[in-house]
């Protein structure tokens, strides 16, 4: 059996599609928009068994900021592995391979489990648990005046490195930033920007079954209970779903947690994209 590992060429994003669509079950217009905005972009690796396609894994650009800490990073999004090669160790192969090479280079990693089992794998390769997430379930209120407005991916860029500067996060490049408002379009949201209690407030959310769901904003907990209401009546919804850091909110379910390797910064706000 010959087990391999290398780069995504263009030739390979019908299997990459297949293992996705097997994994995630987008649709494949979607998986189009993904890949013609990042193939090139992320670095995308492939484990072959025989020649064929087993598991990916996506790698994105990023960086791991505490102050004047600036740690080089790369964020794994999208792993997986087709069903018919599952429960044989490939894909624990594939994350022993990039783990390796993070530890080589000096970059940490960055993962965002959408299990736990999975969460518990790369814990047992070395990888420690770092951030919960909570979500928050708001029913709205009533509504108050509110002048906003659609953000460029670079102005929330900006406004997000202000907002989360004094804490330990992940800063992103730009051309992430794009990737994440096309991805939150594509599925109707919005990227608002607008003034709340003196200060510059953003947040990124879709409507999913009259349901608000918010990716990230910089309000918190009680400023998004007070503007529930017009939130949304701007969306169109019934209630409000919001997944924020277990340090900003200690409300609501424990969803999803972050796992770092090679980190040593710690308690570090990620958010945007969940898996």
């Amino acid at each position: 059996m010959n087990i391999d590992i290398r780069p995504a060429t263009k030739r390979d994003i019908p299997a990459l599609c297949e293992i996705w669509q097997a994994c995630f079950h987008d649709s494949d217009e979607y998986l189009k928009l993904f890949y013609e905005e990042n193939f090139g972009y992320a670095e995308i690796l492939i484990l072959t068994v025989n020649g064929e396609p087993a598991c990916m894994v996506h790698i994105f650009d990023a960086e791991l900021v505490d102050g004047k800490e600036c740690l080089s990073a790369k964020y794994k999004y999208a792993g997986g592995t087709l069903p018919k090669f599952r429960k044989k160790g490939y894909f624990r192969i594939l994350m022993e391979y990039v783990m390796k090479r993070a530890k080589k280079n000096g970059d940490a990693l960055i993962y965002k489990p959408a299990t736990r089992s999975l969460g518990n794998l790369f814990i047992g390769l070395g990888a420690q648990h770092d951030t919960d997430y909570r979500l928050l379930s708001i029913e709205p209120n009533e509504k108050h005046e509110l002048s906003v407005y659609d953000l460029s991916f670079t102005e929330y860029n900006r406004l997000r490195n202000e907002a989360f500067s004094d804490i330990p996060y992940v800063r992103w490049p730009d051309k992430y930033m794009r990737w994440c408002l096309k991805d939150n379009a594509f599925f109707g949201g919005r990227t608002l920007g607008f003034e709340f209690e003196g200060r510059r407030c953003f947040m990124m959310g879709y409507s999913e079954n009259s349901t608000l769901i918010i990716s990230e904003t910089n309000l918190t907990p009680e400023q998004l209970k007070a503007l529930s209401g017009t939130l949304c009546g701007l969306f169109g919804t019934k209630r409000i779903k919001a997944y924020m850091d277990e340090s900003i909110c200690d409300e609501g379910e424990k969803v999803i947690a972050t796992v770092l390797y090679n980190a040593p910064i710690k308690h570090t706000y990620v958010n945007l994209l969940l898996i």
